[in-house]
């Protein structure tokens, strides 16, 4: 999580503290200051448990050394009749500099005052929240330990140490200080919340939502944990009572940016497009200037096919904040999406970073930035789908021409596979270590080359020659003399947009009636039932017990005439594999099939069924049936 949120730190006094300059109702002579709660937090958007009094300085307080005053202590100190600064009233001028926001003035003159009142808890508490504000959080949590140990049993200090411990880094040490604290004053929000807010740094999102619920139950209408609770619930798929919950935050705050924009994320959330839009468009009138509303309305006007709408706002994104990976990417897919490769590839190498850099381990051998390669060892390194690797592997001939060997690491399923791909030399499942002069992800290697060309030659992977020989004599038998389609209808289910690209089997049923073709699945997963569905009106031969590894898949392609898939690891196989492949399109297809054409230029065999409407699939399957009857 963020430094900013260093104003969850608590102020730990007990009583109110009258503003600067009205008499006490004491009767005593000295002022107080109230502290200003944005000169504890200086970036925090999070609430603050607020100073409520000051140390007042009492005649039996011992006088301090001797101070030099700079002008606004002494225009202070003239409101108090002269009198000889001591412990209590050096601790009053440090929080007059907290409140002026200059932290270094405070500390000294906390430290001055600890040095006549060492074990004084509030002064060592005040000390620590002089040295968040510089962001100096392991002295913070120095300072708070010390003041823990002077009031063990004040919970707000509790609160405050485990604040200060998890900005340092070491959040799973600070659950127990808010523990105690909690255990200390079962009332205390602030520790509710931030035990909540770490169990969600934390990954815990069910525990977090527990821990904003109980925050609820200690203040119905605070925010955060009404907030806190739908983040938890979208965290944990219940989008829709993420989107009861947001909606109610929307209710009570028109114009709150964070109920505003998690409501229009909770509503995307669940592929409603259109219907988030408003609430996007209403966060971008609260935060024109917010990175992360353009991002995501970007994303959004993507996945509706509206491109120039959906660039506009991912390059007002990029603008404020360049570095970031997700707008990069996504602008770097509408451009591959459009044809501009070499623009496109520069920024889809974002990919790399953020939320997907997990996929891509830091190797000790130098990257390839695109050097000569006559004589040198390259080793291309694995991306994140199946798929991705069957469409770029392409590229190993290149290297190869370029003087080159070449290797690619890969998953021990697709190793066999990649390794007769055209430019390999070896295939390896072993992480790289010695022996190559670079590593790419393979990915990366047209970026590394600066070429908008696409090697399209097909095909550049091959079937084991045994196996494709066993698969074409087990097809054939069971075809006869018709023509041998291969079909896979869904894909990955776990993909985040898989709703649109996927196809329940019966809206295919009219390829069943027509004559001439035997139909076989390479379906695999989950799908396999909706066979049940079309049992006696489809008779389509079952393969998912044999396609035990892409070997066999590849294997089985190869003894088929035709391949009819959705947008899937199958397609970029059956493509590389330069087997006539018919790929069946949702309204929104992936950068990597263009937009309004009916081929492709990574596939020669490529033939593009496109919906027209997201969900409809109908003028698909009569476009198909109209193909399958012309051949």
């Amino acid at each position: 999580m963020p430094h900013a949120q260093i104003g969850k730190v608590a102020w730990t006094d007990q009583t109110p503290l009258p503003i600067l300059n009205e008499p006490l109702k004491s009767g005593s002579a000295y002022p107080t200051i109230r502290p200003d709660a944005s000169a504890a937090t200086h970036t925090s958007s999070f609430a603050v448990v607020t100073a409520e009094t000051l140390f007042i300085p009492s005649a039996e307080s011992a006088p301090a050394p001797h101070q030099e005053f700079d002008p606004s202590e002494l225009a202070y100190l003239a409101t108090l009749g002269g009198l000889p600064p001591d412990a209590q009233l050096l601790h009053s001028l440090g929080r007059l500099h907290v409140q002026q926001k200059n932290p270094k003035r405070a500390i000294e003159r906390f430290e001055a005052a600890l040095a006549l009142a060492p074990d004084n808890p509030d002064c060592l508490n005040d000390r620590a929240i002089a040295a968040l504000m510089l962001r100096d959080y392991e002295g913070a949590t120095h300072w708070f330990r010390k003041a823990v140990r002077c009031a063990p049993d004040n919970p707000r200090l509790h609160c405050n140490l485990g604040n200060a411990i998890r900005e340092a880094g070491r959040g799973e040490d600070a659950m127990p200080h808010f523990a105690r604290a909690l255990e200390l004053n079962p009332q205390l929000l602030e520790a509710a919340i931030a035990s909540a807010e770490l169990l969600e740094a934390l990954g815990q999102p069910q525990e977090a939502l527990s821990a904003f619920q109980r925050a609820q139950r200690i203040a119905p209408n605070d925010m955060r944990a009404l907030l806190g609770q739908g983040q938890m619930l979208n965290a944990i798929k219940r989008h829709t009572d993420a989107e009861a919950i947001f909606r109610e935050a929307v209710k009570r705050e028109p114009d709150n940016l964070r109920a505003v924009f998690g409501l229009a994320v909770t509503i995307g959330s669940q592929l409603r497009f259109e219907d988030a839009l408003p609430f996007y468009r209403r966060a971008l009138e609260l935060a024109p200037n917010s990175y992360a509303v353009h991002n995501n309305l970007g994303f959004m006007l993507t996945c509706l096919g509206r491109y120039d709408e959906a660039d506009e706002h991912l390059r007002r994104a990029i603008r404020l904040k360049p570095d970031v990976a997700d707008a990069n990417k996504l602008l770097g897919m509408s451009e591959l999406r459009r044809g501009n490769y070499r623009a496109g590839w520069a920024m889809y190498e974002f990919r790399k970073s953020g939320g997907e850099a997990g996929g891509y381990p830091s190797l000790d051998i130098p990257e390839w930035q695109g050097e000569p390669l006559s004589g040198k060892r390259i080793v291309l390194t694995r991306e994140q789908g199946a798929g991705d690797q069957f469409q770029f592997i392409r590229y190993a001939s290149v290297l190869r021409a370029m003087g080159a060997t070449v290797d690619v690491w890969a998953s021990e399923a697709l190793a066999p596979l990649l390794a007769r791909a055209d430019g390999i030399d070896r295939a390896i499942t072993e992480t790289p270590r010695n022996g190559y002069d670079y590593y790419c992800p393979v990915m990366s290697v047209p970026h590394r080359l600066k070429d908008d060309a696409i090697p399209a030659t097909a095909p550049y992977l091959s079937a084991d020659a045994s196996l494709a020989g066993e698969w074409r004599d087990r097809l054939g038998e069971a075809a006869g003399d018709r023509r041998r389609v291969g079909l896979v209808w869904a894909g990955n289910p776990a993909h985040h947009l898989d709703r649109f690209r996927s196809i329940p089997l019966d809206a295919l049923l009219p390829l069943a009636d027509i004559p001439g073709i035997a139909w076989f699945s390479l379906q695999k997963g989950a799908a396999m039932a909706q066979l049940d569905n079309c049992a006696g009106r489809w008779p389509i031969n079952r393969l998912d017990a044999q396609l035990d590894s892409f070997d066999a898949t590849a294997a089985a392609i190869e003894s088929l005439d035709l391949v009819v898939t959705v947008d899937t690891s199958v397609c970029h196989l059956a493509g590389a594999l330069g087997k006539p492949v018919w790929v069946m399109l949702p309204a929104q297809a992936d950068w990597r099939w263009m937009t309004g054409r009916s081929d492709n230029p990574w596939y020669p065999t490529a033939r593009l069924f496109r919906q027209h409407t997201a969900g409809d699939w109908s003028p698909v399957v009569d476009s198909l049936c109209r193909a399958l009857r012309a051949l």
